[in-house]
């Protein structure tokens, strides 16, 4: 497992650069397919004159026959669902959320309610029951405190002073962060938040990993109501035994609902 870990984050430093060494190497190994259906097709066309004229040309799709119909596994498919179904079933009267997802988790939002975001990076769509504020949540936010009954904060909190989306370096942001999100939400109201699993280790700059207890030891005003471990490959399971034991799975997220209780 450690090793795989090691090899994913290599490919992803690699990706950075623009260049994917793993959908290079399997382009060349699908491309005899690949030909053996354009002969095929070329040779079923009723009138293989007009396919000479322009009306013809190769734009090959490489890789979509391998992969399955879609993505239904990961922290963030998983997630997203269940925050998502959780909001929903507790039909709060105002839900915030600070850095999550506009195109997974929010627009499952949408669809059944209205949505207050903060986020560091403007948002270019201006849509419909969305109310965006451009914010830093690493500064004071005074003017959202305890004005929320809901609020989630999904694999955000553990980016927060590494300067991945142009934030400024502060080596306690997501200390900073997480506490003053946390004070958005009203006294019995319900704070949603997921972060990566490690032995509190920095990935600079794209993340922290975090041991499992960090946001349940630092929300002291906070009831924890639920914990779920998300595998990066698998299905998420209730884990309250990881959280004193620190039995969790390398690679995997921790979906935490904490109420306030004061």
């Amino acid at each position: 497992m450690k090793r795989q870990m090691q090899m994913r984050s290599l490919l992803y430093t690699i990706r950075q650069f623009g260049f994917d060494p793993l959908r290079f190497c399997n382009a060349f190994l699908r491309l005899p397919i690949y030909i053996g259906t354009i002969l095929k097709f070329l040779n079923i066309a009723p009138a293989k004159e007009t396919l000479v004229r322009g009306n013809f040309r190769l734009v090959p799709s490489l890789h979509d026959r391998y992969e399955s119909a879609g993505q239904a596994t990961g922290h963030y498919f998983w997630q997203d669902l269940i925050v998502a179904r959780e909001i929903f079933n507790n039909a709060p009267k105002k839900h915030l959320d600070v850095g999550s997802r506009i195109d997974g988790f929010i627009a499952h939002l949408l669809t059944f309610r209205e949505v207050d975001v903060l986020d560091l990076r403007p948002l270019q769509s201006s849509i419909t029951g969305l109310e965006f504020v451009v914010g830093d949540a690493t500064r004071e936010l005074v003017q959202f405190e305890a004005n929320y009954d809901s609020v989630s904060c999904l694999h955000s909190v553990e980016h927060f002073g590494l300067g991945r989306y142009g934030d400024e370096i502060e080596f306690d942001g997501h200390l900073k962060g997480l506490v003053n999100i946390s004070k958005c939400v009203s006294p019995g109201g319900s704070f949603y938040l997921s972060l990566p699993l490690g032995a509190n280790k920095i990935e600079f700059n794209t993340q922290r990993l975090l041991l499992p207890r960090w946001p349940i030891d630092l929300l002291v005003n906070f009831e924890l109501l639920s914990y779920t471990e998300i595998p990066w490959k698998g299905l998420p399971f209730s884990a309250e035994k990881n959280l004193e034991f620190n039995l969790f799975q390398p690679g995997s997220a921790g979906l935490y609902h904490f109420l306030r209780k004061n």
